[in-house]
């Protein structure tokens, strides 16, 4: 199937799915409060640094030597499949010291799950599966969202507590992730490789994804660091505020996550579908569509965020503003960073992440305790934008591109994007063709 074919439809199921994730986010705020869901997904994030760290960055191995020979996946589950087994056993070993509010079951399971989300998923994505990893990634999340719902319906006739909510929220994970495990072991029994191909091909994929973790590692600091300082000098009022924001921002770059989770194994595969040219054109259509986006936030937002989010979370708008250039320029790194990684280029990535985490670390300690949650918001735009700069200059001295090319965006290109918009929210259009 031809890339833009397989982006259209990809793009029309993760929306959904992301729709569905923001929802279950959503409804956690309502079943548990402004306070309590601030110190619940502070919660999640350490255990998404502890999920990074013991993941390895190990998918970003798997997709870029599968995504050459998808013979290799077979050989690979031969070690991935214990590696979990002692992946989890860490995690229970790393929970003793560390004090969460979350159950130390519930910590366990959730950390497992995402694993092995991240390994399984990047299967998928070697096969170019985009479209049935999505497809059953939105069946679970709307069967969670329902629940909640439900949940949430009928709260003024229910007692149960906050540890029940939280286990709903960790059980869909941890369903998602039985299935795409059977799905993925199910659907290569039949085509099992030699026995004598598991050694090179966890050496191979150690080595990239060493690299890619050192990088990821700091990347994630980047975007999460400023919890930590808003979280030492910020109310739990203000950090769950604050915590909102980020995760709206999710929404804004969900299309450029999109095409990059796509771009990363088309450049690292043997087609040669994914130029610089290629690259750039997909970076115009972000930005178009960011613009599109910012003008209605700009209109709206003050009265739409605590509208949706609830009447405690009226300091969202100003922040969400001061963030907006950072968005942008992170969707634009997102697509950018997934080009070179897909050419080995991983080192780049790991300078640029240590240019932003300078910058945002620095400006945290320094305005976070006087300036708040907006000055939080503000530092991260200026962080992300360093990054996006530095990258946009590696193309132009690697690649010999002008990155004006990444931004300027031809007639022609405004009438396709808008086409393509007005057919996507057609009723005659169907995600499911």
């Amino acid at each position: 199937m031809h890339f833009n074919t397989i982006l259209k439809h990809t793009i029309a199921w993760k929306m959904m799915n992301t729709i569905l994730v923001f929802l279950i986010n959503l409804l956690l705020v309502r079943l548990l409060g402004v306070a309590a869901s601030g110190d619940f997904f502070y919660d999640i994030t350490v255990l998404s640094f502890i999920i990074l760290v013991l993941s390895w960055c190990l998918e970003s191995g798997i997709t870029y030597y599968a995504s050459k020979d998808n013979k290799l996946i077979a050989p690979v589950l031969f070690f991935i499949l214990p590696l979990l087994l002692l992946q989890g056993a860490v995690a229970v070993a790393l929970l003793k010291y560390i004090r969460l509010g979350i159950s130390g079951n519930l910590a366990v399971l959730f950390i497992i799950s995402n694993l092995a989300i991240i390994y399984f998923s990047a299967f998928f994505y070697a096969k170019k599966k985009f479209i049935q990893f999505n497809m059953i990634s939105s069946g679970v999340n709307f069967t969670t969202t329902l629940l909640l719902f439900f949940l949430w319906y009928s709260k003024k006739n229910m007692s149960a507590g906050e540890g029940f909510y939280q286990l709903i929220f960790v059980a869909g994970i941890a369903l998602l992730a039985a299935i795409l495990i059977i799905t993925i072991l199910t659907g290569t029994k039949k085509n099992m490789a030699a026995t004598d191909h598991i050694l090179p091909a966890a050496k191979d994929i150690f080595t990239y994804s060493s690299i890619a973790f050192v990088s990821n590692i700091v990347f994630f600091l980047v975007i999460r660091i400023d919890y930590f300082f808003v979280q030492q000098y910020c109310s739990p009022f203000l950090l769950s505020n604050y915590i909102q924001v980020s995760k709206f921002g999710q929404l804004l770059i969900l299309v450029p996550s999109i095409i990059g989770s796509l771009v990363f194994p088309y450049s690292a595969g043997k087609t040669e579908e994914m130029t610089v040219n290629k690259v750039q054109q997909l970076c115009r259509a972000v930005t178009f569509i960011f613009i599109s986006f910012t003008v209605v936030i700009v209109l709206t937002g003050y009265w739409l965020l605590p509208w949706v989010f609830g009447p405690g979370f009226n300091l969202m708008y100003v922040a969400l503003l001061l963030y907006l250039p950072g968005f942008f320029s992170l969707s634009i790194v997102t697509i950018l960073a997934a080009h070179l990684s897909g050419k080995k280029m991983l080192k780049a990535n790991m300078v640029a992440s240590l240019l932003a985490l300078a910058i945002v670390a620095a400006g945290d300690a320094l305005l976070i305790p006087a300036g708040g949650i907006n000055a939080a918001a503000a530092v991260s735009s200026i962080g992300y934008t360093g990054c996006c700069v530095y990258l946009l200059w590696l193309f132009k001295a690697r690649f010999n591109c002008s990155p004006q090319d990444f931004f300027i965006i031809e007639k022609q290109e405004i009438k396709y994007i808008a086409g393509y918009c007005k057919k996507f929210i057609s009723p005659s259009t169907s995600a499911t063709h």
